[in-house]
């Protein structure tokens, strides 16, 4: 059983901001045990309403010390917010947990460890604080290129945006793979991922850029190395983002892939945070299969935030068509993004 955890998402639950909380808060129980969510703006709710789903037992309260009642032993930074800071709001929650003994994670890339308030208090309190971004030196490496000679199925799980359901395609993929009897193992390459229980993971962005697809790498070696098969590796961003494509294309070279789930949003104008347009979906393909010309993308993963099932089964309709590939919602239907990848992975002789 997981350590107790209450997570600090005042004033983002639910949106993509609140992205850390609401995997967390979906997937309890993984690698934490969630309790209750702080956000004032939904106190006297269940967590899984909020997000649209069926109660999760999980209520959301107003203040950290309504939440102390559920006895918590760790507070969760549950947020991602652009560039990473660290929501001044925040500060005198972290605060009052570190007075209270709880341990604190965050994945911000403000790492609150040196902040030198919270440092000094959590050494007052003997607190320990995780800041999950901060990569660890001995994993530092330089990509060799044995990962394309693994046994193991590698499998990733791209995006053509940040926030387009990446972390629930590579959960429910792994749940539905694991109930057809294989060993999965998963890379997580962002916060949220390696919190909510990856078998190996680091942050990749906050890894300095030579190293990168060499982290990913070693990863992918160490799982293959202990029987797990297939593996599946967390995708950020996309590779044709301008602001993130150079950590996208890090973790495309770094797990080179055998095959390739998309997560994608149809209806996004622009990408999120930003004035830039979304690209065409066959370009995002096909840049994928460019760069890594043994890659293929077997299917699309639609999530559909906020969209009826019927819009969404409209859509995976309409791109099957004007694409050719399978698409499905990784939530409602993830055995269909699971018999293609395994259709690809049996035919190149991998499973």
């Amino acid at each position: 059983m997981g350590k107790r955890a209450v997570i600090l998402a005042e004033g983002f639950l639910g949106s993509l901001t609140g992205k850390t909380a609401n995997i967390l808060v979906m997937y309890s129980g993984r690698k934490f045990d969630i309790v209750a969510v702080i956000d004032s703006r939904y106190a006297g709710r269940d967590a899984g309403e909020v997000l649209g789903l069926s109660k999760l037992g999980i209520p959301v309260v107003a203040s950290l010390d309504e939440a102390l009642v559920y006895r918590p032993e760790v507070l969760i930074v549950g947020v991602a917010t652009i560039g990473g800071v660290l929501p001044e709001h925040h500060r005198a929650v972290i605060r009052r947990a570190i007075e209270c003994g709880l341990e604190i994670w965050s994945g911000l890339h403000y790492f609150l460890s040196e902040d030198p308030e919270f440092s000094k208090l959590a050494s007052e309190h003997g607190v320990r604080i995780v800041d999950v971004r901060k990569p660890r030196r001995e994993l530092l490496r330089i990509w060799s290129g044995d990962v394309r000679k693994t046994r193991c199925g590698r499998v990733l799980i791209a995006g053509t945006d940040c926030v387009v359901g990446k972390n629930v395609t590579v959960l429910e993929v792994c749940s539905e793979l694991e109930k057809r009897g294989y060993r999965v193992g998963v890379v997580g390459t962002g916060q949220t991922m390696i919190m909510v229980g990856a078998h190996r993971g680091t942050v990749i962005d906050a890894v300095p850029s030579d190293f990168c697809p060499g982290v990913v790498e070693l990863h992918v070696l160490e799982l293959d190395k202990e029987g797990y098969n297939p593996v599946l590796v967390e995708g950020q961003a996309s590779v044709l983002h301008p602001a993130y494509g150079q950590v996208s294309v890090a973790i495309l070279y770094g797990c080179w892939p055998d095959a390739v789930i998309l997560a994608h949003d149809p209806w996004r104008k622009f990408r999120d945070g930003f004035t830039v347009p979304m690209e065409p979906l066959i370009r995002e393909i096909r840049a994928i299969e460019f760069l890594v010309p043994s890659s293929k993308v077997v299917a699309i993963s639609i999530m559909g935030y906020g969209r009826s099932r019927d819009e969404i089964l409209e859509m995976c309709e309409k791109i099957e068509r004007e694409i050719g590939l399978p698409a499905a919602d990784p939530r409602r239907d993830p055995g269909r993004l699971v018999d293609s990848v395994l259709d690809r992975l049996h035919s190149i002789g991998k499973l």
